[in-house]
C-alpha cells in the first residue's frame, strides 16, 4: 500500500529554551533538521526498505524549547489481503510507526491531540489534497498508541511503544460485477443449455455415452433400471418418451383379373389367412411370441383340406423366417431404444443436479459475501 503521509512530530528539547526578551522578542526559529535532535520515528512494516523521509525539511523550534517537525513522505507499507469474499471484500491494512533508535525509557511516544485536547484516535486526512481511489473506499481510519507490558506511561528498556494507524478499506465491487461475475454467470447459463443437445450429439459425460449407445448384445437391462428410468423417475422429470419414427411401407397391388389355377389357389389362401398381426405381431416383450410355430399349425391343421403347391409351403416359409427375424430385429430395437431412454433421464437428471447446485452455490456465496460487511467500530 502507497500512503502520502505528512508526519507531524513534536517534543521538547530543553537545550533549545530563551528568553525572547533577550532576544529582540524573537520566538521561533527554523533551522535545519541536521542541527538538532530527532527521534527517528520510521515505518517498521515498510515495503521498500527506505526508513527515510523524503524531504528533509526544516525544524520550526519555539522559545519554550518546543520542536516540530513536518516532513512529507510517501510510504510503501505491506498489507496482508484476504480474498475470500472477493469482490465483496474489505481489507484492514495497518501502518506501524516507532522510533528506530530509542525505546520506551527513552523516548515516549504520544498521539497527538486534537482540538479539544484529548488525543486524537482516528488519521486525518486533508480534504484538499485527498483523491477517492476507484476501487477502494475508506470506512474506517482509526490509531492507537500500544504500550508495553508493565506500567502504561512507565519506561521499560528495550522495548518500544508503538503508534499503529489502521486503514480499513472496503473494495467497490461494481467493476468485478460487470466484467467478472457477469461474463461466468453467462457462461454458466451456455453450459447448462448445452444439456438440451442430444447426448449423442455432444459427449457430456461418459455416463451418459455408455448409457446411449447399449444394445441387447452387450447388455441386458435390470429390473431396477427398467422400473426407475423408465417409469417412475421420468415423471418427476417432466421427460416424455419420444415416439418412434415408424417407415410406412406401401401395401402391394390388388389383382382383380382372374388367373390360372395357381393364382386361384393362391387367393384361395389368402382369403383364408388371419389378419397380419399374425404374422407380424405387435411387440411385446412380456408375452409369448406367436410367430413361426403358430403359422405352421395353422398350416397343418385342420385346414389341410385346402393343400398348397410345395411352392407355396416354401413361401410360407420364407415368410414365416422373415417374420422371426423381423420380429428379432423389433425386439433389439426396442431395447435400444430402453437404453437410449435410460440416457436421456440420467442426462436430465443430470441436468437439474447442475442447476441445483449452481444456484444454491452462488446464492450461498453471494449471500455470505452480503453479510461480509466490515464492523461499524473498528474498536468494540
Amino acid at each position: 500500500m502507497s500512503t502520502k503521509v505528512y508526519l507531524d512530530l513534536e517534543w521538547t528539547d530543553y537545550r533549545l529554551s530563551w528568553d525572547p526578551a533577550e532576544h529582540d522578542g524573537i520566538d521561533l526559529l527554523r533551522i535545519t533538521a541536521e542541527s538538532v535532535w530527532l527521534p527517528d520515528v520510521v515505518l517498521l512494516n515498510n515495503n521498500d526498505g527506505n526508513f527515510d523521509v523524503a524531504l528533509d525539511i526544516n525544524v520550526v523550534v519555539s522559545s519554550d524549547g518546543s520542536v516540530r517537525w513536518q516532513p512529507p513522505g510517501i510510504y510503501r507499507s505491506s498489507c496482508s489481503i484476504q480474498v475470500t469474499y472477493f469482490p465483496f471484500d474489505w481489507q484492514n491494512c495497518t501502518m506501524v510507526f516507532s522510533s528506530y533508535s530509542y525505546d520506551s525509557s527513552e523516548v515516549s511516544l504520544q498521539t497527538g491531540l486534537g482540538p479539544d485536547g484529548q488525543e486524537q484516535q482516528e488519521i486525518h486526512i486533508h480534504q484538499g489534497t485527498f483523491i477517492e481511489n476507484g476501487q477502494w473506499e475508506i470506512i474506517h481510519k482509526p490509531s492507537r498508541l500500544i504500550q508495553p507490558p508493565g506500567d502504561p506511561r512507565g519506561g521499560k528498556e528495550g522495548q518500544r511503544q508503538e503508534v499503529i494507524f489502521y486503514l480499513i478499506i472496503r473494495r467497490k465491487p461494481l467493476f468485478y460485477l460487470v466484467n467478472v461475475i457477469a461474463p461466468c454467470i453467462l457462461i454458466t447459463l451456455l453450459a447448462i443449455f448445452v444439456f438440451y443437445l442430444p447426448p449423442d450429439a455432444v459427449i457430456l459425460s461418459v455416463v451418459v455415452l455408455n448409457l446411449h449407445h447399449r444394445s441387447p448384445h452387450t447388455h441386458q437391462m435390470p429390473l431396477w433400471v427398467r422400473q426407475i428410468f423408465i417409469h417412475k423417475l421420468p415423471l418427476y422429470l417432466r421427460l416424455k418418451r419420444p415416439k418412434p419414427e415408424r417407415d410406412l411401407m406401401p401395401e402391394p397391388p390388388h389383382c382383380s383379373s382372374p388367373g390360372s389355377g395357381w393364382g386361384r389357389g393362391t387367393d384361395e389362401y389368402f382369403i383364408r389367412k388371419p389378419p397380419s398381426d399374425f404374422l407380424f405381431p405387435k411387440p411385446n416383450r412380456f408375452q409369448p411370441e406367436l410367430s413361426a410355430p403358430d403359422l405352421r399349425r395353422f398350416i397343418d391343421g385342420p385346414n389341410r383340406a385346402v393343400a398348397p403347391p410345395p411352392e407355396l409351403r416354401e413361401v410360407v416359409s420364407s415368410i414365416s423366417y422373415i417374420a422371426r427375424q423381423l420380429q428379432e430385429q423389433e425386439d433389439h430395437d426396442a431395447l435400444k431404444e430402453d437404453w437410449q431412454f435410460v440416457a436421456m433421464v440420467v442426462d436430465r437428471l443430470f441436468l437439474w443436479t447442475f442447476i441445483i447446485f449452481t444456484s444454491v452455490g452462488t446464492l450461498v456465496i453471494f449471500l455470505d459475501a452480503t453479510y461480509h460487511l466490515p464492523p461499524p467500530d473498528p474498536f468494540p
